[in-house]
Order: structure tokens, then sequence, then C-alpha cells
């Protein structure tokens, strides 16, 4: 069965981001063998992933200025904006606004059984925890605190989560994955 999960790095205080949306403080870490291993545990179980309009255009500016290739390959992605975007080479892209329960039907299909990537950013997995579509948040944190910045979640609901399992990934970062309790 497919399940919708929120996989996020964050510092030690709880932030995805700075105050400026950058995340430069986490590529310290991706060379970290446990944290570039979870990742890829993580994305091969993966069968679609689901962007915010603000995380897909910050993601298309980086690619462009460095250069790159997309890196999710053809696996769907649905950017939830409210802004013409521009698409990009060998993206198989969709772009929706609306409600994420009323998407979550067909996100979940275009998974074919395997599970749903919340990519971010925070809002948007907000959204998600709100509408109870969200089961599982898995949270790396590493050992940087950067003071203020966006949150994991932006939402008006408190939420509870049930820990499913602890893991060491090296350096300081611990992998952490929680279970919403609905």
């Amino acid at each position: 069965m497919t399940s919708f999960k929120y996989y996020v790095g964050a510092s030690i205080d709880g932030f995805i981001a700075d105050s400026h949306g950058d995340v430069q403080w986490l590529d310290a870490f991706e060379s970290n063998p446990g944290f570039r291993q979870s990742f890829e545990e993580f994305f091969n179980s993966v069968g679609a992933l689901v962007f915010g309009g603000e995380t897909y255009l910050w993601l298309v500016k980086k690619l462009t200025k460095e250069g790159k290739a997309w890196p999710y390959g053809s696996k769907p992605v649905w950017v939830f904006t409210h802004h013409e975007l521009p698409s990009i080479e060998g993206a198989d892209l969709t772009f929706v606004r609306g409600d994420v329960e009323l998407w979550s039907r067909d996100i979940a299909q275009s998974a074919k059984e395997l599970d749903v990537w919340i990519v971010g950013g925070a809002q948007l997995a907000g959204k998600f925890l709100e509408a109870k579509v969200l089961d599982e948040l898995q949270l790396l944190t590493v050992p940087v605190a950067i003071g203020n910045g966006i949150s994991i979640f932006v939402t008006s609901n408190a939420s509870r989560f049930e820990l499913l399992e602890r893991m060491d990934r090296g350096n300081g970062v611990v992998q952490d994955r929680y279970r919403l309790l609905k």
C-alpha cells in the first residue's frame, strides 16, 4: 500500500532551511556515507514525488545554475502551485492547484504501489499533515544550529507522532522515522 512520507533534513534546532531558504549548511553532510545510504534506500522506495511551487522553483534555478540534469529520473512529480512555472527537460511533471486531499488518490496511483515522497517545503508538508494524508516523517537531523529559518512544518494544527525507529547515520547525523497518529 502506498504511503505518503515526508523525508527531510533538519538542523538540531528544527529548521529545514535558513531564513533565506538556503540549505547550504546541509552540503557538508551529503558526502557522509550514512547520509547518502539513507537517501538511496529511501529514494528506491519512492514511486512519485510531490513539491510545493517554491521548492520546485528553487530546485530548477539550482540545476540551471549548476548545469545539472533532472535528478529524479522518470518518476512522476506533482507540483502544487498557484503560479505558472517552467518545466524541465527529462522530468515527468504535473502542475496542480487545490486541496492536497483531493489530489492524493491520483498521486498515490502514479506511484504504482511504491511510496510518495513529500519533498517539501514546509507549507506543503503542513497541508498533507493537516489533511491527515501524511503517513510518516523521516527526519535526518544534522549537528548544526542555524538559529532561525523555515521550520519542519508550517501548520496550524497540533499533531502527534510515534517514533518507529532511530538510526545513527554517522558524524552526528541521526535519522528518526515517525508515524503520524491519526
